[in-house]
């Protein structure tokens, strides 16, 4: 990284500009990606959790209908 200070810093002051420039952008793209990548993170597990509370419920549901059929099916052949 100092080789490529002094060889560009021997080009002019526009040229050391231009590098700090450019590492600053590296830098703060670097940090956006990684803040972009962990808001993907946190949404995807908050997606999974809901699907399985979903599921879950569903599940639920569909065993008190099979027990509320099988009770309607006993309580008419009764009759």
């Amino acid at each position: 990284m100092i080789d490529l200070i002094q060889i560009v810093s021997s080009l002019g002051v526009g040229a050391l500009l231009g590098l700090v420039i450019f590492w600053m952008y590296r830098q703060d793209r670097k940090a956006s990606e990684d803040r972009l990548r962990e808001d993907r993170r946190f949404m995807e597990d908050r997606l999974t959790s809901l699907l399985n509370n979903y599921y879950e419920a569903f599940e639920n549901n569909t065993k008190a209908l099979t027990e509320l059929i099988v009770l309607l099916s006993k309580m008419n052949g009764k009759k």
